[in-house]
């Protein structure tokens, strides 16, 4: 059926192709053609790295994140576990057994070095705003962290998650897939996912194909 308002929820979760017409997401959208002002609402946790549908939209989009000032020096940058050069963000000292001291946890500021609590979070957000940095694009696409949370995950909570999850690819995959928001990648020699996902064909669900030897 034709729809004018679109919201679809997960779209990691959704089937590559429908029946052999295609994906969930583009067969979705296709039902708001009838529609010249329409409205299209994509939301997902991140998953794999090359294939995650949410990854493409946002890559298609104006790439928004939320942008809160230093409480010390002022200067604006979004909130990060880590930077994308592998800087550590998020900062904490530990006890002897290793644990995570929940009162040293807090924010570093590359700016003027500062490290500020999650105490300031409030009114950095409060002060905080949305940059884009694709300002000629005409999507708009938002990405956020749970570090930006008010109420469920504490700064000092995600640290201990982060070192209880060191050793456990499936823990640390949960972390920065659902915490962080951000896709996962493999280490070590893998396959190149999207050479991987234009191999894909149709076959009968159930029914091994020929030459299938497993």
């Amino acid at each position: 059926m034709p729809v004018r308002y679109l919201f679809l929820d997960e779209v990691d979760g959704y089937p590559i192709d429908v029946d052999g017409e295609g994906s969930a997401v583009a067969l979705a959208e296709a039902r708001t053609r009838t529609f010249t002002r329409r409205k299209i609402f994509i939301v997902s946790t991140p998953t794999i790295a090359g294939v995650s549908t949410i990854e493409r939209e946002y890559e298609a989009s104006d790439q928004r994140r939320y942008f809160v000032p230093c409480p010390e020096c002022g200067e604006f940058s979004p909130l990060r576990f880590r930077d994308p050069d592998g800087t550590f963000r998020l900062v904490w000292d530990k006890d002897a057994q290793g644990l995570v001291k929940p009162e040293t946890v807090g924010m570093l500021c590359r700016a003027c070095g500062t490290v500020w609590r999650e105490a300031e979070k409030w009114k950095a957000i409060d002060q905080g705003h949305w940059v884009h940095e694709r300002p000629d694009h005409w999507r708009r696409g938002y990405a956020i962290n749970a570090l930006y949370s008010l109420a469920k995950k504490t700064w000092a909570e995600m640290a201990s998650e982060w070192v209880a999850a060191q050793g456990d690819q499936i823990a640390l995959k949960a972390f920065v897939n659902l915490r962080l928001g951000e896709t996962w990648e493999e280490d070590g020699d893998t396959l190149e996912a999207k050479g991987l996902k234009a191999r894909l064909e149709p076959h009968e669900a159930g029914v091994v194909p020929a030459g299938g030897a497993v």
